[in-house]
């Protein structure tokens, strides 16, 4: 007599939402300090007044960040254990994700250093952004280092892992790169605008839409070649090309909200005469990139053979 046992494996996951809100909340910094780049690194004078906005978010931000993370692993014992130099795994990312966090931490707090102990007034502040692209050069291009790297981290933990065919391609910390860029672009335009309280220079603007035009194509050219290559190859992969567009966070959220409706905006809502547009332009970006890391997760998590 032959006896079959069957065995059922279910693929679930521990994470919840509170991964790909940490994705979300570290591009936020790691963005807003690469945009405040192009005037303390590339020398973009029309984007000084972004700087001193940039410091403050991009603090915040990073004071957050491994909040969610350690709410996440639901004992904060365990981020200790990966930021411990002791405890240093080459081959894992999440040590060296552990690391990149702290590097970057104390160089954004030297960078903001300048901004925290100066003074308030509309022309120090001029001054202290001038001051930022000027001096200490090799700590803004330590910044900008340390943001790229940052921006481009979750691409490559992600990436990293072969059992999930939606997420192993090595081109994936490059769209993660884009998309910071287009969250750190629209928290700084809202903080512009509703906490300094200063209209945007008409330069500014320009260049800023230019960008912001430009990152969009890129991503909506990442999206259509990625989704190509998943449909023509095997069953895995159409099954998760399938998953992800079978997603409402990815279709809605990121695809309509967060790239074609900014995308038709800037092109056809004037957006050098009409601030305003910029406004709602910089809203439906984040919305688009927190919309693009959860559709991401789980879709990823979720396209598995049966």
């Amino acid at each position: 007599m032959t006896v079959n046992n069957m065995y059922t494996f279910m693929n679930e996951s521990n994470w919840e939402a509170l991964v790909p809100l940490y994705f979300f909340i570290i591009s936020i910094s790691a963005g807003s300090l690469m945009i405040a780049s192009l005037s303390t690194v590339f020398g973009m004078k029309h984007y000084d007044v972004l700087v001193r906005p940039a410091a403050f978010t991009s603090l915040i931000a990073l004071a957050l960040a491994p909040l969610f993370l350690i709410l996440d692993l639901q004992q904060p014992m365990r981020f200790l254990y990966v930021i411990n130099p002791l405890n240093f795994n080459v081959h894992s990312p999440m040590s060296w994700g552990g690391w990149l966090l702290i590097l970057y931490g104390i160089t954004l707090v030297l960078f903001a250093m300048r901004f925290i102990t100066g003074s308030a007034s509309s022309q120090a502040v001029a001054e202290t952004a001038a001051t930022a692209s000027g001096d200490n050069k090799v700590l803004n291009t330590l910044v900008f280092i340390f943001a790229l790297l940052l921006s481009a981290y979750p691409g490559f933990e992600l990436g990293v892992i072969k059992a999930k065919v939606l997420w192993n391609t090595e081109l994936l910390p490059v769209y993660f790169i884009t998309t910071s860029l287009l969250a750190g672009l629209a928290i700084l335009i809202l903080a512009v605008r509703f906490t300094a309280k200063k209209e945007l220079s008409e330069k500014l603007v320009s260049s800023a839409k230019t960008l912001a035009i430009s990152l969009i194509v890129i991503s909506l050219i990442w999206i259509a070649s990625r989704s190509i290559i998943l449909a023509t190859s095997g069953l895995e992969s159409q099954l998760a090309v399938q998953t992800l567009w079978s997603s409402g966070w990815f279709v809605v959220g990121e695809l309509v909200l967060g790239l074609l409706a900014p995308l038709a905006l800037l092109l056809f809502g004037n957006v050098n005469k009409n601030r305003t547009v910029f406004t709602v332009v910089s809203v439906l970006l984040l919305i688009g990139v927190f919309s693009m890391r959860y559709s991401l997760v789980f879709a990823g998590l979720a396209a598995v053979m049966p």
